[in-house]
């Protein structure tokens, strides 16, 4: 199971690319149960970043979720 450090490690270290939800999902997940929590801490990263001033861009395109490391303040 992924935690956010690792998470924002990971998204960090891939700064130029944008990643969905499903391809985060995809990654990080070993089983079907863990493709539900991931999710789950995915959508509360969502939220988080939308009331803190974080690093974090996450943007909805289409109805899909995207989530991406601000490079310039790494």
């Amino acid at each position: 199971m992924i935690d956010k450090l690792e998470f924002f490690k990971y998204l960090k270290k891939n700064h130029g690319i944008e990643f969905s939800k499903e391809e985060i999902v995809n990654i990080f997940s070993k089983s079907a149960e863990e493709e539900s929590k991931i999710d789950d801490f995915l959508s509360e990263i969502e939220v988080e970043s939308t009331y803190s001033q974080s690093n974090l861009f996450v943007t909805c395109k289409a109805g899909t979720v995207y989530y991406k490391w601000n490079k310039s303040t790494t």
